[in-house]
C-alpha cells in the first residue's frame, strides 16, 4: 500500500494559539498512534502572508486507511469542542507516494 502525503492549511481563530497548540499537541499524540509522522511544519503565527494560513503541516500516513481511521478516532472526536474553539478554517488535500 503507497503512503499518503497529507497537507493541512490551518487558520487560527481570533489569536487562539495557546489553545491551537493544547490541540496539536494531543492530535499529533493521536496521529502517532496510526503510524503517522510529521514531515514538515511551517508557522506564520504574525501573518507575514497575510491572507496564508497560520500553519501547514505535511504529514505521512502509512496508507489512506491508517489517515480514515486517525479520522474517526474517538479521542480525536472528543476534542471537536476545543477545534471549534482555536481553528477558522481548515483545507486538506492528500496525495499517494
Amino acid at each position: 500500500m503507497p503512503n499518503v502525503v497529507v497537507t493541512a492549511r490551518l487558520w487560527v481563530k481570533d489569536a487562539r494559539f495557546a489553545d491551537f497548540e493544547a490541540f496539536e499537541a494531543r492530535a499529533f499524540q493521536i496521529m502517532a498512534r496510526h503510524g503517522a509522522e510529521i514531515v514538515l511544519i511551517e508557522q506564520d503565527h504574525a501573518q507575514v502572508l497575510r491572507d496564508g494560513p497560520h500553519e501547514t503541516h505535511v504529514l505521512r500516513f502509512p496508507s489512506r486507511e491508517a489517515f480514515d481511521a486517525y479520522r474517526v478516532d474517538p479521542e480525536l472526536l472528543e476534542m471537536s469542542n476545543l477545534r471549534a474553539v482555536c481553528i477558522l478554517r481548515t483545507e486538506v488535500s492528500l496525495r499517494q507516494e
